[in-house]
């Protein structure tokens, strides 16, 4: 999806990968979808199923390592 898709200026990326999931392993953060800064709900709302998404390392320290967000399903989202 066009939109998800950013970069800087220096060419410098990262992927997030955000797919459904039916469980929350232990240790994994969890977060809910209303406490994340607005550029990451628009990507997470935005977002086409089990994507791959390009983005800004600004936008990827958003969501801890291989944490979970809580929106209308459980949402895993990995750096790959």
């Amino acid at each position: 999806m066009s939109s998800n898709t950013t970069s800087r200026a220096d060419g410098k990326s990262g992927t997030l990968q955000v797919r459904p999931t039916n469980t929350v392993p232990a240790g994994v953060p969890v977060i809910h979808y209303d406490e994340l800064p607005e550029p990451a709900q628009q990507l997470l709302a935005e977002r086409e199923h089990g994507t791959s998404i390009t983005v800004t390392p600004e936008l990827q320290s958003l969501f801890p390592d291989d944490s979970v967000v809580v929106f209308s399903e459980y949402l895993r989202v990995e750096a790959v």
